[in-house]
């Protein structure tokens, strides 16, 4: 029997064979043992004929990985039975029960008589129970379906779309766009918070208003969960979204996502969200009903559902702006008088240079013609970034980039950054250099670098964002370029390949030891930093490029990027500037589908282990 279930290749006759055996055993096996029951394995013997009828030899679906559960799986997979709740039903009805005759019993209706669906009840007769039961108890079960499906109570567990478009800003004619997420909306009505089975070192933590400990947070985590799974087996991400959103809503300062100044990360509940999600999958990790997934649509199937229209413009080009597209002119401003204003600054910008910026009649007349700025920079088609550098050539500035940016954002990022990259760094490197023994080789390889490379006033700032591209598995070439510090914006443009979106040109030897800088943006070096300015002022130039000119973060770079964004800058608004859908895996190589989230989980990770390493250390 064995031979013929691992067999590579076999033929219809061995089959029949091979089923009249295993009827064989198991009645055999009965007969021995009339004081044991069948276990469910025994069970599934029979059904390993018609399985490979249906899939072919089993021994080429079988792998190590899932050993045990390999036949349960296919058997799930091939009937789609709802055995959870058909069996929730007869322990309803008959308590008394011990388990394995439960067991049993739906083992037969569900593989053998071929129940499918609660609603399925309503159609069993007296001779598909009577092996297993006694007659009372077969009429008790079948008067109880029959009844509860004529008032309608039998039926499928509804699932309710909810339609959520996304928010055009008032100034963009758009397509409308709606997304959709299915949303168990029965049970979470249901659902109550266990707060009475709060740890109490918890309960004091949020008595205090004070952050959770780790320990005590898993162990709520862990009784949250268990409630949750009373009302619904397997909750999906939006579930524990909403159930991670009643937590926050009454205990924000303990379980919430702040930065060390107090700034609220996105949502505020996106780690509490993921650590809910991450524990409902380990505890069914064994239970192959409960992780079955719904099967994919073919192309023409998701073309046809589709409820996305591609959009021209959206949300992620106003993500963390404040004053994204005003919408009415300055006081006695008309768009001639804006006009007039634009050419005015063109007029200074070709008869003073780059230099006329720090003239203070620049900086007035750059303020006032902001609307007009954006309403091109936001026009659809977008535009090159080239025709807007013919029109607004003091945004190609340091100094003008960095003006529009606080009007933007109402951020000024030279200051920013300038006040916090050094401290802040200084701790990342910190972070890296007391652990030395747990990163990978890329990270001591470059730890030592650094430790060899003689000290700069840029030093610091540098090494601690190459650092953490090489934390994210992120390539150093997706956000600097390395060029000769003889180099000219002409000579880079005519010898290299500039890519489309931001770079910053480091001048030098070698990244750490660079000090002079440029920024690249579509193929061309767009930003020239003044030598006299530091590394701060360079990356506010790159970091502020994404915000002005609308452009994403590039997914190769996108986890560095959203550091800088909410570490350094402290811009903390809900959801990523990095919307691409596919990306490059950092481990294989190969393409792969992304997962667009409201904090890239990579970074909160990185912020949460630095600050429980400083607390740590400190104590």
């Amino acid at each position: 029997m064995v031979e013929l279930i691992c067999a590579p290749k076999i033929s219809h006759n061995e089959i029949g064979y091979l089923k009249f055996l295993t009827q064989e055993y198991v009645s055999v096996r009965s007969s021995l043992f009339p004081y044991e029951s069948l276990k469910a394995k025994h069970h599934y013997l029979l059904h390993y004929a018609d399985l490979i009828l249906h899939f072919g030899p089993l021994i080429r679906l079988w792998t190590l990985r899932h050993f045990c559960g390999v036949i349960t799986s296919l058997i799930v997979f091939f009937l789609t039975s709802d055995t959870e709740q058909i069996q929730q039903e007869i322990k309803r009805v008959l308590p008394e029960l011990d388990v394995n005759k439960l067991q049993d019993v739906v083992n037969h209706l569900c593989f053998v008589v071929g129940v499918q669906k609660t609603q399925d009840l309503a159609l069993v007769e007296v001779t598909d129970l009577q092996d297993f039961l006694f007659p009372i108890q077969c009429r008790k079960l079948l008067m109880d379906f029959k009844q509860r499906a004529s008032r309608g109570q039998v039926d499928e567990m509804p699932i309710e779309i909810t339609f959520t478009p996304l928010p055009p800003h008032d100034s963009l004619s758009e397509q409308p766009s709606t997304s959709y997420t299915p949303s168990n909306s029965d049970w979470l009505s249901m659902f109550q918070i266990p707060w009475e089975r709060m740890p109490a070192a918890l309960l004091h933590a949020a008595s205090n208003k004070e952050k959770a400990p780790l320990g005590p947070r898993r162990e709520f985590v862990r009784n949250v969960v268990t409630a949750m799974r009373e009302l619904c087996p397997n909750p999906n991400l939006a579930d524990c979204g909403e159930v991670a959103k009643q937590i926050f809503s009454k205990h924000s300062l303990t379980f919430g996502d702040f930065s060390e100044e107090g700034e609220q990360l996105g949502k505020g509940y996106s780690s509490l969200q993921r650590q809910l999600k991450t524990r409902v999958e380990r505890v069914n990790r064994d239970n192959v009903a409960h992780r079955i997934r719904q099967p994919k649509k073919n192309t023409a199937e998701q073309e046809l559902n589709s409820c996305t229209v591609k959009k021209v413009r959206c949300k992620v080009d106003s993500y963390g702006c404040i004053n994204w597209q005003p919408t009415s002119m300055p006081d006695g401003e008309t768009t001639e008088s804006l006009e007039m204003k634009r050419k005015v600054v063109l007029e200074k910008f070709q008869s003073g240079g780059p230099h006329s910026t720090e003239l203070s009649d620049v900086d007035n007349l750059m303020q006032e013609t902001y609307i007009y700025q954006r309403q091109m920079i936001n026009s659809c088609p977008p535009p090159a970034i080239s025709d807007i550098e013919v029109e607004w050539p003091y945004l190609f500035t340091k100094r003008g980039l960095c003006n529009h940016f606080e009007i933007l954002t109402g951020i000024d990022i030279s200051s920013r950054l300038s006040e916090c990259l050094i401290g802040k760094s200084n701790r990342i490197v910190n972070y890296f250099q007391k652990q030395t023994l747990k990163w990978n080789a890329e990270v001591q390889a470059l730890l030592k670098e650094i430790e060899a490379t003689p000290a700069t006033n840029n030093k610091t700032a540098i090494s601690a964002i190459l650092l953490t591209m090489k934390y994210f598995k992120e390539k150093e070439n997706s956000l600097f370029i390395l060029v000769d510090e003889t180099s000219t914006k002409m000579s880079i443009e005519t010898e290299q390949t500039l890519p489309a979106t931001p770079r910053l040109i480091m001048l030098g030897d070698k990244l750490l030891t660079s000090s002079k800088w440029m920024v690249s943006i579509e193929g061309k070096v767009t930003h020239c930093i003044e030598e006299k300015l530091d590394f701060a002022a360079a990356l506010s130039a790159l970091f502020g490029c994404f915000y002005v000119f609308n452009i994403e973060y590039q997914e190769s770079a996108s986890a560095t990027l959203e550091l800088i964004q909410r570490f350094f800058v402290r811009i903390n608004p809900e959801g990523t500037k990095c919307a691409a859908k596919s990306g490059t895996s950092r481990k294989t190589g190969s393409t792969v589908k992304r997962k667009v989230q409201n904090v890239n989980p990579h970074v909160h990770t990185f912020l949460q282990s630095l600050t429980e390493f400083e607390w740590k250390t400190s104590n």
